[in-house]
């Protein structure tokens, strides 16, 4: 008795614990779905910000507003994958209407991410 009480025990953590990973994997995937905004700002300033930890090398687009600060990175869930066009067009002093997703949150430096933007 004291073996399947034991077993059930491992299967009852192990099935929590796979229902908690799946829920964090379509969660975070549902973020840029859930949170999606639109904005309208002027550009202040615009900037690309590299981070090295050993070998890898990441780098992210950072957008100045007089509204927030934006992040401007490519989202595989949208499929986005123009952030370096989008960077290109935005023009310090011109107004935008843009499509956002995410939190400011920052403690953690992060940013919500500009999806699109239109020149208005």
């Amino acid at each position: 008795m004291k073996n399947s009480l034991s077993l059930f025990s491992v299967g009852a953590f192990g099935l929590i614990s796979a229902i908690l990973v799946v829920g964090l994997v379509l969660g975070s995937c549902a973020i840029p779905f859930a949170t999606q905004d639109k904005v309208s700002f002027t550009v202040t300033d615009k900037e690309r910000i590299v981070e090295k930890n050993g070998d890898a090398v990441s780098s992210k687009y950072l957008v100045f507003t007089d509204v927030e600060v934006f992040e401007n990175t490519d989202c595989f869930v949208l499929f986005k994958f123009d952030s370096s066009d989008i960077q290109g067009e935005l023009k310090v002093g011109e107004r935008y209407l843009a499509k956002v997703y995410g939190w400011r949150l920052p403690f953690f430096s992060a940013y919500r991410n500009i999806i699109s933007v239109n020149k208005m």
